[in-house]
C-alpha cells in the first residue's frame, strides 16, 4: 500500500518547528511538500474544525516531541485520524527529546544556541523563528538531513515508529 496520500498534512508543536518545516521544504526541499499547522499533538486533541478542512486522500505527518511523560493524548488523536474519512495515512516523526537535541544531533554543534548565534539556549527559539537565513544558517553548521529524525523513542513514546523516511526526499 502507498503511505503517501495526495496532500500532505504536517502538525508540528510549536513556531520552531512550523519555520523548521518550512524551511526545510521550500527552501532546502529537502521533505515533501505540505501544510504546516501548528498543533501539539502530544498535549492538544485535534479538533473537528480541523478534520472538516483536510481534502480527501491526506497523510497526515505528526511531528513531536519525545520528552514528556504521556502518550494518552497522541494515541487519542491517532484514533481520531484513523477515523476521519479524508485521511489516508498517518505519518509519525519523532523528535527525540526534542526539536532542539534534533538539530544538534543533525549539525556540528554542541550547543543549540550555536545555531543562531543566540546568546543563550533560552533565547535560540525566538532568534530561530525571527531568522530570516535559517536555511544558510544550517548550511553553515553542516545540518545533514541524515542524521535529522532518526533515533528512535524510548519509554511511553517506544511504540511510535520514527517514520521520518516516508517524508525526506
Amino acid at each position: 500500500m502507498n503511505k503517501l496520500g495526495k496532500y500532505i498534512q504536517y502538525f508540528v508543536e510549536g513556531e520552531d518547528e512550523e519555520k523548521l518545516l518550512s524551511v526545510l521544504k521550500t527552501d532546502m526541499q529537502l521533505i515533501l511538500p505540505g501544510k504546516v499547522s501548528k498543533l501539539n499533538v502530544v498535549q492538544d486533541k485535534i479538533t473537528k474544525a480541523r478534520l472538516l478542512n483536510m481534502r480527501p486522500e491526506t497523510t497526515v505527518v505528526l511531528v513531536f516531541d519525545t520528552d514528556t511523560s504521556s502518550a494518552d493524548i497522541l494515541k487519542e488523536n491517532i484514533e481520531i485520524l484513523k477515523k476521519t474519512s479524508n485521511v489516508q495515512s498517518i505519518i509519525c516523526v519523532t523528535q527525540v527529546r526534542n526539536l532542539e537535541d534534533e538539530l544538534v544531533g543533525s549539525c556540528d554543534i554542541k550547543h543549540i544556541r550555536e545555531l543562531t548565534g543566540s546568546k543563550t539556549d533560552s533565547e535560540y527559539k525566538h532568534d530561530l523563528i525571527k531568522a530570516n537565513n535559517l536555511s544558510a544558517l544550517l548550511k553553515k553548521h553542516g545540518f545533514d538531513i541524515s542524521r535529522f529524525w532518526v533515533r528512535k523513542a524510548t519509554g511511553v513514546f517506544a511504540e511510535f515508529d520514527n517514520e521520518s523516511r516516508f517524508i525526506i526526499k
